[in-house]
C-alpha cells in the first residue's frame, strides 16, 4: 500500500503554528515583495509553461504571507521588461524599510537573471543569492530534506534526480551536511540506477521522467518535486501516475512539496521578523520496510521505533500497490532548466544495493487498511483501497511484503523525529547521526537545471 505524505497537512500545521503571530505582524504594516514575469504570446510553449508554474507558486505565496498578516506585493513584470525596469523594482524593494523580504520567482528571462544579485541579502528568504544569503538552501530544498529525514535514520542511499539544478543543489548540500549517502543523477545519467537507492528525490520538472521501470516496492519514500501545469488545467509531476502505487510512501503532485515550500517560507519569515524561537513544523515519522527486510519475505515486521516524535502532521493514503513493471530506458535527461526546483551537484557516490527486492504483487486485505504512527497526528491516516479478500484482516497476501507492512502499520516501524532546520536550532528529537561518505567518483558532464515553480 502506497501512503501519501501530504504537503497540505504540513501547510495546515504551519498555519496553525504561526497564526498567533498575526496580531504582532499586522499592525506594523510589514510587506513581502513577490516578483514574477509574464510570458509573451510569441514565447516558446515550454517557456510559457514554466512561467505558468511560476504564477501558481506566486499566488500560493501571496495567500501564505497574508495569512500571517504581511502585505504581499505581487509584482508582475510584463513581457519585454528591460534591465532598467527590473533593477528599479528591486532597488525600490531594497530601500523600503517596510518590505521585509523579497522573492523573485524563477525563472526570470535570461538577460535579467544577473540583476537578481542586486537583492539585499538581508531580505533574501529563499536563498536566491546562494553564498550571500542568510539561508543555506532555498525553501523547497529545505522542505524536501525535512520530509526525507524521518525516513533516513539508518544510513540509506538517497538518489537525487536533477542534482545539477537550483533546488537539487540545496538538497544535495543539506543532506550531505547531515551525513547521508547520496546518488546524484542528472542529464545523461542512467536513471534506472535509482532502483538501487532506498529513497528517491526527483526535482527535474520533466513530467513523467520516472515510471514503473525506475521505482520499486523497496523504495521507502519517493519525493516528487515536479510541477508542470497542463493545457487541460491538470498538473504533472516527475513521477508517472502509473508508478504512484509502487513505493511505500510518496509525495503527490499536486499537494506534496508545493505546500511544504509555503510552510517553510512562513516559518522563515516568522522566525526572522517576529520570534526566532518559533516552533518548527514537522513531518510525522511512519513505519517502512528496508530493502533487506523486503528481500526476506512476507513474514518480516518493521523494527520498533527508535525514538518518539513530536510531530502533528497527519497523512493521506493512496490506492493499492501495483507491480514495478518491466525495465525500460531512462528516457530524457533529468534536468529541465535552472528553475527553482533543481540545482547543481557537488558530490557523487556509487549506488549501493543490498540485493534484489521481492517483486510486489496486488495487495489484498479484509478491509481498508488503517495507517497509524507512534507520533501524534492531526487526523487519522487511512488507506484508500477497498477490501478485496474475504479472509481476516490480520492475514496479508503471501509473498507481498508491502501488504504485510501495511498490515503492521501502528505496531511499530523504523521511525524517528524530523531533521533539524538549516540555520536554526535542532528540532525536538534526535538528529541524524553522521554517516560515512562514499569516495567521490567522477561523472560525465551534463546540462543542469530544473522546473519552474
Amino acid at each position: 500500500m502506497t501512503e501519501h505524505v501530504s504537503g497540505r497537512d504540513v501547510l495546515r500545521q504551519a498555519k496553525e503554528l504561526y497564526q498567533p503571530y498575526r496580531d504582532a505582524v499586522e499592525p506594523k504594516g510589514q510587506r513581502v515583495a513577490i516578483i514574477r514575469f509574464e510570458p509573451a504570446a510569441t514565447d516558446p510553449p515550454d517557456w510559457r509553461v514554466r512561467l505558468e508554474a511560476s504564477k501558481v507558486s506566486a499566488e500560493q505565496k501571496v495567500k501564505s504571507f497574508e495569512h500571517l498578516g504581511f502585505k504581499a506585493d505581487h509584482v508582475v513584470m510584463p513581457p519585454g521588461t528591460t534591465r532598467a525596469q527590473f533593477a528599479e523594482v528591486l532597488d525600490r524593494a531594497n530601500r523600503d524599510p517596510a518590505t521585509r523580504a523579497i522573492i523573485v520567482q524563477f525563472p526570470p528571462p535570461a538577460q535579467l537573471r544577473p540583476l537578481v544579485e542586486r537583492m539585499d541579502p538581508a531580505k533574501d528568504i529563499d536563498a536566491l543569492l546562494k553564498g550571500r544569503s542568510q539561508y543555506t538552501a532555498c525553501a523547497t530544498a529545505e522542505g524536501i530534506c525535512r520530509v526525507v529525514e524521518p525516513f533516513a535514520q539508518d544510513d540509506p542511499t538517497i538518489a537525487v534526480v536533477g542534482s545539477k539544478g537550483f533546488v537539487g543543489q540545496g538538497v544535495v548540500n543539506t543532506l550531505r551536511e547531515r551525513g547521508h549517502r547520496l546518488m546524484e543523477l542528472d542529464a545523461g545519467d542512467d536513471l534506472k540506477r535509482v532502483r538501487d537507492a532506498d529513497i528517491v528525490v526527483s526535482v527535474t520538472g520533466n513530467p513523467g521522467i520516472l515510471g514503473p521501470e525506475h521505482l520499486r516496492p523497496h523504495h521507502r519514500l519517493v519525493v516528487d518535486s515536479g510541477f508542470v501545469p497542463q493545457a487541460d488545467g491538470s498538473v504533472r509531476g516527475d513521477v508517472q501516475r502509473a508508478a504512484y502505487d509502487i513505493p511505500q510512501h510518496l509525495t503527490p503532485v499536486p499537494g506534496g512539496i508545493g505546500p511544504v515550500e509555503m510552510a517553510t517560507l512562513m516559518e522563515r519569515v516568522v522566525c526572522k521578523e517576529v520570534d526566532p524561537a518559533a516552533p518548527s513544523w514537522k513531518v510525522e515519522p511512519r513505519p517502512y520496510l528496508t530493502k533487506e527486510q523486503m528481500a526476506q519475505g512476507p513474514s518480516t515486521t518493521p523494527a520498533a521505533p527508535t525514538a518518539p516524535a513530536a510531530s502533528v502532521a497527519s497523512t493521506a493514503s493512496a490506492a493499492a500497490t501495483a507491480s514495478a513493471g518491466p525495465s525500460a530506458s531512462a528516457g530524457p535527461g533529468a534536468s529541465a532548466g535552472p528553475g527553482a526546483s533543481a540545482g547543481p551537484a557537488t558530490s557523487t557516490g556509487p549506488a549501493t544495493s543490498a540485493g534484489p527486492a521481492a517483486p510486489a504483487g496486488p495487495a489484498t486485505s479484509a478491509g481498508p487498511a488503517t495507517s497509524a504512527s507512534p507520533a501524534a497526528s492531526a487526523g487519522p491516516a487511512t488507506s484508500a483501497g477497498p477490501a478485496t479478500s474475504a479472509g481476516p484482516q490480520s492475514a496479508a497476501a503471501p509473498g507481498n511484503p508491502v501488504a504485510q507492512a501495511a498490515k503492521l502499520r501502528g505496531v511499530g516501524g523504523n521511525t524517528s523525529g524530523a531533521g533539524s532546520v538549516p540555520g536554526r536550532p535542532p528540532a525536538a528529537g534526535p538528529s541524524a547521526p553522521l554517516r560515512p561518505q562514499l569516495p567521490q567518483q567522477p561523472k560525465p558532464p551534463g546540462p543542469g537545471g530544473g522546473p519552474a515553480r
